[in-house]
């Protein structure tokens, strides 16, 4: 069996397609048949498969964010340049109030524009390392009701905000980015929650010892294939909403970052659940 040991050594892989022994007229093991197939040729070619299939998958997120990208930054900057020209043409006489109007327009498509330049950012920056997080125990009902209270007056009056909570834990996170992301859950429920309520709270499971942050709605929900798709750069569940589709996977980076995990349960016509698990810190 020498070449057969040398042949394992100077080839990646093989692999042993069928064999058969022989047994001695005493019952002892004589000899064995089989035959070994080289399969470094099939493997090569399924790696440069997927490969060329991951980059094709990506070329074509990437074509459709730079399409989004361009439309969602002429948008704003179209409101901007053209209510700014109103407003400084000569001898203009517009009222007060239209003049008031065109301010106001300005500076929400000035938020608009500077809320797209920061998604491509935190991206960026998460990804290459250069976004600081400040880890320290925080209190879950403390954070939870902060963004509460934040969200209580903003919410749509057509729609029930609720608050579920448990009973408080501590969690090592850092406060600010655990907040963009239940904010990143709130404002996407209210933009494709219709009508019904929307409910954000906090669930304890002593059996994993970790605790579950969540925002449910009664929304438009997911089908199964936007589920898989929804935490991947450049989704957007509707082309014609405002965003740049980054929301979402800069809240997986983050969350991954913090030492957790996120998740979606989701009901197409039926509403969605977006949850943050996080360990317990034990006192």
């Amino acid at each position: 069996m020498e070449w057969f040991e040398e042949a394992i050594v100077k080839s990646c892989c093989f692999q042993l397609v069928g064999n058969t022994a022989v047994v001695g007229c005493h019952g002892n093991f004589d000899k064995s048949y089989g035959l070994i197939m080289n399969i470094d040729n099939f493997k090569e070619r399924e790696q440069e498969l997927q490969e060329a299939r991951k980059l094709a998958e990506e070329a074509t997120l990437k074509e459709s964010f730079l399409a989004n990208m361009s439309h969602e930054i002429r948008t704003p900057l179209n409101a901007i340049i053209g209510f700014s020209d109103l407003l400084a043409m000569p001898g203009n006489e517009y009222a007060d109030e239209d003049k008031k109007l065109f301010i106001d327009t300005i500076h929400t498509n000035n938020e608009l524009l500077l809320k797209l330049v920061n998604d491509i950012l935190d991206v960026s920056r998460i990804e290459s390392g250069h976004m600081e997080f400040v880890i320290k125990p925080h209190s879950v009902q403390e954070m939870m009701d902060k963004i509460y209270q934040t969200f209580l007056v903003q919410i749509p009056r057509h729609l029930e905000f609720r608050y579920a909570s448990d009973y408080d834990v501590t969690v090592n996170v850092d406060e600010g980015r655990l907040r963009q992301v239940i904010t990143n859950f709130i404002t996407n429920a209210v933009k494709f929650t219709p009508e019904g309520g929307i409910i954000m709270g906090w669930k304890v499971n002593e059996d994993t010892n970790k605790v579950e942050l969540y925002v449910e709605d009664t929304g438009i929900g997911l089908s199964e294939e936007d589920r898989k798709m929804v935490f991947s750069r450049f989704f957007k569940k509707d082309e014609f909403k405002q965003g740049t589709g980054l929301g979402l996977s800069i809240c997986k980076l983050i969350v991954s970052r913090l030492g957790g995990s996120i998740k979606v349960k989701s009901q197409l016509g039926k509403g969605s659940r977006f949850s943050v698990f996080l360990s317990i810190q034990q006192d």
